[in-house]
């Protein structure tokens, strides 16, 4: 992951991961949290979908 991913929005934590299912997504892996980023279409569009906050304008 090139671009640095924000901390988790709900929890604070900075375990994060990129995980496939069919397509790419950042999930947390704070076990008290376990937060799944939206799903993507490729890792480059994952990060930025991550980082993204409700309220931001992008």
């Amino acid at each position: 992951m090139s671009e640095e991913l924000k901390s988790c929005p709900f929890c604070g934590g900075n375990d994060l991961r990129m995980r496939h299912s069919l397509h790419p997504y950042i999930s947390c892996s704070n076990p008290s949290c376990e937060t799944d980023g939206p799903v993507c279409d490729s890792e480059e569009q994952a990060i930025p979908a991550w980082n993204t906050r409700a309220g931001e304008k992008v």
